[in-house]
Order: structure tokens, then sequence, then C-alpha cells
């Protein structure tokens, strides 16, 4: 299970960037957590569905997503071929001020500005994996013109209410992560950040797209998926270990997430 909540960037580009191209080929869960970049995913093939401020946002094959910085996001994924762009603030203070306040809305994706994001993807790839002498003025060049489209056609700089709400969000979001298998009921949740119960629940709901209750269900499942490809212990020990009490609404869940049963899925490891 993600420990780390809030990721920080190492650069994997000498120019301070981190790129690269990721193939997964399961289904998957990624719990909530925040960076303290910009992030870019730009998908090649299969599907990915992030949820952040209050709403899902689907992507597909030659579609691309950005998450501004400390904004909270979850992932939850198809099999997939997909490029990943890291920009640390830092990076981009040389060229924007307060980046940190940067906020992107993907709107048009059939305007031309759009295609070019996805054109600039390519390009960096293909510079990346050349290594040719030199390189790394090509990329940082193509970086530049891929940070100016991003910043000047899917960007506002607007400081929002929702963003300053986040921080106690953040710290309950941590605690769940780490304590998810105890009882977490939403009044005690409350109790710890000091919120009442009603308006608690409908803040994560507004901010994050899931009641509380479905993302806890969520990490203990995404927490029980990980012991079952790693340990050979009964199916139903691990359930009550991660705290899914009810086989049958596990099974669905689990279902709906990795597109198999646990059972499958255990069998689908043991036979490689």
């Amino acid at each position: 299970m993600t420990v780390n909540h809030h990721e920080n960037v190492i650069p994997n580009v000498d120019i301070g960037v981190r790129f690269y191209k990721s193939n997964v080929d399961k289904y998957g869960y990624v719990p909530f957590h925040w960076h303290t970049s910009i992030e870019i995913v730009c998908v090649l093939d299969g599907e990915l569905k992030f949820n952040f401020n209050g709403k899902s946002h689907r992507v597909k094959s030659q579609q691309f997503m950005v998450i501004s910085s400390g904004v909270i996001h979850d992932v939850t994924n198809t099999p997939n071929t997909a490029f990943v762009l890291q920009i640390p603030l830092k990076f981009i203070e040389n060229y924007h001020k307060h980046p940190e306040l940067l906020k992107f809305q993907i709107q048009d994706k059939n305007s031309p500005n759009y295609q070019k994001i996805i054109n600039y993807f390519l390009e960096l790839n293909q510079i990346n994996d050349r290594h040719y002498a030199g390189y790394l003025f090509d990329f940082g060049a193509v970086l530049l013109f891929l940070l100016k489209v991003l910043i000047t056609d899917f960007s506002t700089s607007k400081t929002t209410k929702q963003a300053i709400n986040t921080s106690n969000l953040k710290e309950l979001i941590a605690f769940i992560n780490l304590n998810y298998a105890k009882p977490l009921s939403v009044q005690y949740l409350a109790q710890k950040i000091n919120y009442n119960p009603n308006y608690l629940s409908r803040l994560f709901k507004q901010q994050i797209g899931l009641t509380i209750t479905d993302y806890i269900y969520k990490i203990r499942i995404n927490a029980f998926y990980q012991d079952l490809i790693k340990t050979d212990k009964p199916i139903s020990e691990l359930m009550i270990k991660h705290g899914l009490n009810n086989a049958k609404t596990t099974r669905k869940t689990f279902k709906n997430i990795y597109n198999k049963l646990p059972s499958q899925i255990r069998n689908d490891f043991h036979n490689k």
C-alpha cells in the first residue's frame, strides 16, 4: 500500500524534470496522493481514470491529463501505455511566477493546441530514447514549448476556496491510508480534525469525488490485492486482515477495480 502520500519528484532527466514511458499490463488502483510538481500524463493505449476536485476524469488513447501541484488525486487504470512528465515547481519558476497557483482545465480535446501537446510528448520520447550528443538541448527546447502551450492555453492562476480547504483533507487521507484496517467511522474521523461529521462528509464528497466510506473500502481492497499477490494466505483470512467483512461486496468491488475476482488474480500470479 502507498504510505508516502505526498510524492516528491526525483528528476531522471538532467535538466531537472522526470519523464518516462509507463507500460502496465494489469488493472490497478493508486490511492489518493499529491505532488509538489505539475504532472502531465499522456495515454497511448488503454485508459486511466483520475478522481480530483470532486470529479472523475477519463483519459483514453491519444489524450492527456494535467494534475496541478498539491491537488489530491487517485488513479484507476486498465492495462495501458502512457508517458508521464513531472515538472517540479522550481523548474517552472524560471518562466512563470507562482506556479503553485496554476490550475489546469482541459475543455476542448479537438483544439490544435491539444494535439500539439500530444505531439510534443512523442518528440520528447524520441529524443530521450536516442540520447545523441546534445540531446538535452533538444529535450529542453521541446519541453519549454510544451510548457508554454500548457500554461498559456490550459491554465488559470486563480486561488480558490477549494484549494485552501485541502490541507485538513490531506491530513485525513494520510491518516486513513495508514489506519484503513481499523474501524473508522465518519464521526471518529471528523473528531480527528475538529470538523462537524456532516460538514466533513459533504466536503470530502465535494472535493474528492467519493464518500469517506467508499474511499476507505477502496483502500482496503487495494491493500488486500497487494497481499493477495504476495502471499499464500487464505483469501478469507486476508479479507478479515484488511477489514473486509462482507465477502460478496468485496468480490464485487474487487472485480470492478481489477476486472477479475480475487481467486482469478491469485491463479494468474501463481501460474506465471
